[in-house]
């Protein structure tokens, strides 16, 4: 199924928080160039999820499910499914798959400290990290995460939960309906997303009107919205006003999850911790998800991460200079010295470039070594320069997804063929890496490719 995505998801769910469980149907929309060309359709479901039925055309299918461990991360364990197509037509490039389950949601914390998903009185979240829904794929991360990140598509969710839960999602809420002593919630996605979040819970709702922007708060925390709003429109002005519009905007969602579930941003909404939601301190995590507005899509085998976590940390950082007054030294050398961590506690890093961060699951370094790439680049072409590069970038790029190669194209032909050392040493090799570990001043570094 190279050559098949995903174009839309219909997620019909039933959440009981008191129980929890949930009942779903997910209807799944799959869309090829050609013929789809397979047998079966592989996907993954939450390890406490189990399929009821699956069927296509009016036909029920036969399936098989079981617990499988990923093979690059023996600690992951999801039920993967196996579906059989054949008596299905063979020429096809469309196929609808109706897909029953239900079950708990079971956290992955022992895999990723920030997985903590799961049906609960308290909070209950349905996101694609835990597997919450059926995700087409094979239980191999590498290649799981290039397919979540290199597709997008669209969905229509409709949700019961008991009266006295509000449900939260990024997308337009298209009706609220109570029937006996539930409330369905519709919504529907504004864009095409990479993915669906769902959060229910009782929260209490903060609105502007004229810039469309929607926050969902926890209990108590209302007031702290009311701040986030202010933050919100004051970082947008400050990222249009040096890189221009966003790539797309239709409003925009912050949804509260708990302390340490891990924020995360979508193209019209984000996800926000509980941290980041009321500690004032902490305003970081709001500019960096924002900054994800003007990412660009991936389009490497394996996602280096670099063309969305560099760009958003280091946007981040600028944000915190410019609105907080922070010391842009004291950021560069604390992301830095993570840096110089990192390579002591996983000594492979030194020797990785950029490009193969994601070849060698080593991702997490691209937020520190990220940041300085771009700070440096900054400095050696000029804010001038810098600025048109990332506008005409996002202009070239928007649609159609770029790699780290499509990024040194554009810096090349906007800034000049003199850049193409530094991209090459930081980005395709590890003289960069070297350079930075060794403790060389920012200046040392910047004369070494400075235009002469």
């Amino acid at each position: 199924m190279a050559d098949a995505q995903v174009s839309k998801y219909m997620l019909k769910l039933e959440v009981m928080p008191e129980n929890e469980k949930l009942f779903g149907l997910c209807n799944l929309r799959i869309l090829s160039r050609g013929d789809l060309g397979v047998k079966t359709v592989p996907f993954l479901l939450n390890k406490g999820l189990k399929v009821i039925s699956v069927s296509a055309q009016n036909t029920e299918l036969s399936f098989s499910q079981e617990l499988t461990r990923f093979s690059d991360i023996n600690d992951l364990i999801v039920n993967y499914v196996h579906v059989d197509l054949s008596p299905l037509p063979l020429s096809n490039n469309r196929l609808d798959l109706q897909i029953v389950y239900e079950g708990r949601i079971e956290p992955y914390a022992n895999v990723f400290k920030y997985v903590q998903d799961r049906i609960s009185e308290e909070y209950s979240l349905i996101r694609p990290d835990a597997f919450s829904y059926p995700v087409i794929g094979v239980p191999d991360f590498s290649k799981l995460i290039h397919m979540i990140l290199s597709q997008t598509f669209e969905y229509e969710l409709d949700i019961s939960v008991p009266t006295h839960y509000v449900v939260a999602n990024i997308g337009e809420l298209v009706s609220r309906e109570i029937k006996d002593d539930m409330i369905i919630y519709k919504y529907r996605s504004k864009l095409p997303s990479w993915r669906i979040d769902i959060a229910i819970a009782r929260f209490e709702t903060v609105y502007d009107d004229e810039k469309d922007i929607r926050i969902f708060a926890l209990g108590g925390d209302v007031n702290h919205a009311e701040r986030l709003l202010y933050e919100t429109k004051r970082v947008l002005d400050f990222y249009i006003r040096n890189f221009g519009e966003p790539i797309n905007w239709c409003g925009y969602t912050i949804i509260e999850i708990p302390s340490g579930w891990g924020s995360q941003a979508d193209v019209c909404g984000m996800l926000l911790d509980k941290r980041s939601f009321v500690d004032k301190e902490a305003i970081g995590g709001l500019y960096h998800e924002i900054a994800h507005l003007w990412t660009i899509k991936t389009r490497e085998k394996i996602p280096s991460r670099f063309l969305d976590e560099a760009f958003a940390s280091y946007f981040q950082i600028l944000a915190e200079k410019e609105l907080l007054g922070k010391n842009l030294n004291a950021m560069l050398e604390r992301a830095r010295k993570r840096f110089i961590q990192m390579c002591q506690k996983t000594p492979l890093l030194a020797d990785v470039p950029i490009i193969k961060y994601g070849e060698y699951k080593v991702t997490d370094a691209v937020y520190y070594i990220g940041v300085w790439v771009l700070y440096l680049l900054n400095k050696i072409v000029g804010e001038e320069c810098f600025k048109e590069l990332i506008k005409r970038f996002i202009s070239e790029y928007a649609k159609e997804g770029a790699t780290i190669e499509d990024f040194i194209s554009t810096c090349i032909r906007t800034c000049g063929e003199y850049t193409k050392r530094f991209l090459n040493d930081w980005l395709l090799e590890t003289r960069g890496a070297k350079l930075l570990i060794s403790g060389e001043p920012e200046s040392n570094i910047v004369q070494l490719y400075i235009k002469r």
